[in-house]
């Protein structure tokens, strides 16, 4: 598995430093910058041995980073007060380090949001997960880099653990690529037009799908298995109105 880390709109040189400082000492490389706003020359007094890092980091589009990972996790200090609240239903450090370890083969980017405001509900939506760092306190809004910090420290203690689990398993799993998930969710979204589902709850309906996905790590066949139930149920809806039809007088 690729682990990566992105942010959003950086704006303070410090910040982005210590993130490269942080990435190398849990020896991550890949690091993106989306509308960036920093000093550069100045971030790379606080990288340390994370220059290369630095500067080696690209910049890119959101939604290029939604196509290129296939679990990009959201960071978000901000957790639902209600269970409707679908986008900020919120995993902990501890479930996304079991979670990064689970799904080998895919790569995973933990998305950073700005340092005054994080993250908003557009780019929550393009995200499988959110992870929230839970203070024990009212004030839980954290600096980037020491959220980073937390997150990479779990990742990293959890690893050997699965490391030692996946020498004892004989049979390699076949994981859901991204595009058995995005037919899948076609799928879904069929079934909900077919059956009248509510239009202003789809969105709804497609997040939770995304994030029940992303949270199980399901197989090829656990997908396809799923994939035929509403190819069947789609067929079985419309002989049902086929058959209405005809016996209409």
């Amino acid at each position: 598995m690729t682990i990566a880390v992105a942010i959003v709109e950086p704006q303070y040189h410090v910040n982005v430093g210590h993130i490269a400082r942080l990435m190398k000492n849990f020896g991550l490389k890949k690091l993106y910058l989306v509308n960036p706003r920093y000093d550069r020359e100045e971030a790379v007094r606080y990288a340390t041995h994370g220059k290369n890092v630095l500067a080696s980091a690209r910049m890119i589009m959101l939604k290029q980073l939604r196509k290129k990972f296939d679990i990009l996790v959201a960071t978000s200090a901000i957790q639902a007060t209600s269970k409707l609240n679908i986008l900020r239903e919120s995993i902990s450090p501890e479930r996304l380090a079991q979670l990064a370890y689970d799904a080998e083969g895919k790569d995973l980017c933990i998305l950073l949001g700005r340092e005054s405001s994080g993250l908003n509900n557009q780019e929550l939506e393009l995200c499988n997960l959110v992870v929230t760092i839970d203070t024990k306190t009212r004030y839980r809004t954290m600096n980037v880099a020491h959220a980073l910090a937390i997150l990479l420290y779990e990742i990293s203690r959890f690893r050997p653990e699965v490391r030692d689990r996946r020498k004892k398993t004989k049979k390699s799993i076949d994981l859901a690529s991204q595009q058995d998930i995005d037919l899948l969710l076609r799928y879904v979204d069929k079934v909900a037009d077919a059956g009248n589902y509510d239009d202003h709850k789809k969105p709804l309906l497609d997040a939770a799908m995304k994030k029940m996905v992303a949270k199980s790590v399901p197989t090829t066949k656990d997908v396809m298995l799923l994939v035929s139930l509403l190819r069947r149920s789609l067929l079985a809806m419309e002989r049902s109105r086929k058959a209405y039809r005809h016996a209409l007088p």
